[in-house]
């Protein structure tokens, strides 16, 4: 069977007109695949991915990089984004989504 080539898929915060948006609000992935959380202000902003293990803070870098662990199993990942500074949660169409469904190979 031929390997499949780990992708990267890029989310960017934006906090503008006192509203944080997070875009796309899908992120479909696979084990192994990199969300790229980018934000596009200079608010410092919390990112929560807890079901897939892993919290952290993006600040004054513009970029951080979260690989999907090898062992996620298929489902549904709803993440948090929280703004410091506009002390609210983000949000896309609904709540952002990691989504990790079966045989995208």
């Amino acid at each position: 069977m031929k390997k499949r080539k780990k992708k990267q898929v890029n989310v960017t915060i934006t906090c503008k007109k006192g509203k944080c948006k997070v875009r796309p609000f899908a992120a479909i992935v696979q084990p192994g695949d990199t969300v790229v959380f980018g934000k596009a202000a200079t608010d410092t902003v919390f990112v929560q991915v807890s079901q897939i293990g892993n919290t952290f803070s993006i600040t004054s870098e513009k970029t951080k990089p979260f690989k999907i662990p090898e062992q996620t199993p298929v489902g549904i990942y709803p993440y948090a984004v929280f703004c410091y500074e506009k002390a609210e949660f983000c949000h896309g169409s609904s709540m952002p989504i990691i989504i990790v469904p079966k045989g995208l190979e």
